[in-house]
């Protein structure tokens, strides 16, 4: 938290700098003045602050004086002049006694102000709080002597209870009160130092004696994360969650540890009843693919299977805590390839089908375990009971589909249209609007594709091929291939052995 006073005798110019920073979520205001000895007064008695902001032109003491004393007794970190004074002079003279900025009040506005607050904030205020976490005195340093070499840094994120058990605070806590008491608790417990960047997660340098061993800064730092969310739970109904990166001793390395903590977070997408997360994942290249079968998706069963296999999925990744933004890109491109699967499978009904699988990304941005499961359960059961919908109300693919399965029995028209219940030419009028062929083209191209198969199989003859597809011989099976394709038999077999002997890319 960023604690500032504001000094300027206008009262508007003071309530526009505080309206601008007042919705801040780092910045905290502690006071503003009309006078700069008051505001003097202030900071010697109740000590130092991160910030000053004050005019130059002041009734009883100059801005200038203000700034030398501020900077002569050390009461504040940053010092930022806001004056309608454009004369360079004053300018330069406030920067050589210690001004960090200096604005114009007629350009002054909330993003100028709030960008120079953060950079005086990542340049001196937060140096200067690690600088000193590293001088804070525990019970370990007042017994032993020893000084703190060894931090770790525990990222700290709010999320709403699952639980309605009452609080003290009812519904939603004012952030400054909650930093504050984040604060007090780090400071009395003697944890390190507390951070609360602007839109970023709050985080604590937790601090150890170097020649503390690892198994007693594991156990010391559960401890303190443990007191965290319990005195927490006593003012809100809020579930205080903690990623806790490695140890580590250099204070330049901060920002690096700051987001292995940060990512550990997103490891309470496996363990809900989780609070406290370590930085001890399991590294394994092993990958896991579901066993989704495209031929039974419409049987009995098949959801209770995909559930069980969801779940040794699931186990698999969040026993090693592996990434989960990896293994939802992984399940992702599984569930897609299923889906595009099933579409061409059943190509009439596939429009439809290829509609879910722009569902999938929606249904991955799940927060829990859980939650990702049920939606993707639900989603399945969903599309099982369209595509059976569909099945039965679509006479025209069920007549496909036994077209298919007596493809080399070839079916007369007169059986196909017996079996949609349609007469000859209603038949073929609504094939050819249901296929964009006719009935003989579409039936000759299904058993010239079928040819390919065994051709491509290898393992049987012309001859063969011919009386397993019941031509009448096989010169008549070989004209219909090359009016159908565009080649012969013989040359469509050394296209395919071409092909097969290009090398891969």
């Amino acid at each position: 938290m960023i604690r500032i006073i504001i000094i300027d005798d206008e009262i508007l110019a003071r309530i526009g700098i505080q309206t601008f920073l007042e919705n801040k979520q780092n910045i905290a205001v502690q006071g503003t003045f009309s006078s700069s000895l008051d505001a003097l007064v202030y900071l010697r008695e109740q000590g130092p602050v991160d910030i000053v902001i004050t005019d130059i032109e002041m009734p009883d003491m100059d801005g200038l004086i203000l700034i030398k004393a501020v900077r002569e007794e050390n009461l504040s970190t940053g010092i930022i002049i806001v004056s309608c004074h454009d004369n360079f002079s004053y300018a330069r003279e406030a920067l050589e006694l210690g001004a960090d900025s200096y604005i114009l009040k007629q350009e002054v506005t909330e993003e100028k102000l709030y960008s120079i607050i953060e950079k005086i904030n990542a340049e001196k205020i937060i140096p200067r709080l690690a600088e000193k976490s590293g001088e804070v005195k525990t019970k370990w340093a007042n017994e032993k002597g020893t000084q703190y070499f060894s931090y770790a840094v525990g990222v700290l994120s709010i999320h709403s209870a699952e639980s309605m058990e009452a609080s003290l605070l009812l519904e939603n806590v004012d952030r400054t009160m909650l930093i504050h008491l984040l604060e007090n608790i780090v400071e009395k417990e003697g944890m390190g130092t507390f951070f609360s960047p602007y839109n970023k997660e709050m985080f604590i340098l937790f601090q150890f004696p170097k020649q503390m061993e690892e198994a007693e800064k594991m156990e010391l730092l559960r401890k303190n994360c443990s007191d965290l969310r319990q005195n927490v739970r006593l003012f809100i109904n809020e579930r205080l969650m903690i990623g806790c990166s490695r140890f580590f001793e250099e204070l330049k390395e901060i920002r690096a540890y700051y987001q292995e903590g940060l990512e550990l977070l997103s490891l309470d997408f496996y363990e809900r009843e989780s609070c406290f997360f370590m930085a001890d994942r399991q590294q394994t290249e092993r990958k896991i693919s579901l066993a989704l079968n495209v031929d039974s998706f419409l049987e009995p069963g098949w959801l209770e299977e995909f559930s069980r296999e969801l779940n040794l999925f699931f186990d698999f990744y969040g026993s090693r805590r592996t990434d989960v933004e990896s293994v939802k890109s992984d399940l992702f491109h599984q569930m897609n390839q299923f889906i595009y699967a099933l579409a061409q499978k059943y190509s009439l009904a596939g429009q439809m089908i290829l509609e879910f699988a722009v569902r999938m990304e929606g249904i991955m941005n799940a927060a829990g375990r859980s939650l990702l499961e049920h939606r993707l359960k639900a989603d399945m059961a969903e599309l099982s009971e369209e595509l059976l919908k569909r099945l039965a109300d679509d006479t025209m693919e069920t007549v496909l589909q036994y077209i298919e399965a007596h493809i080399c029995e070839q079916v007369p028209l007169t059986e196909a249209a017996a079996q949609s219940f349609m007469s000859v030419p209603h038949f073929c009028k609504k094939f050819k609007e249901y296929t964009g062929e006719t009935y003989v083209k579409y039936i000759n191209n299904r058993r010239v594709e079928k040819i390919k198969e065994y051709l491509d199989c290898g393992s049987c003859s012309l001859n063969e091929i011919a009386a397993e597809m019941n031509f009448q011989n096989m010169n008549y099976m070989i004209r219909l291939f090359k009016n159908v394709t565009g080649m012969t038999i013989r040359e469509y077999k050394r296209t395919v052995i071409r092909n097969n002997k290009k090398p891969s890319k």
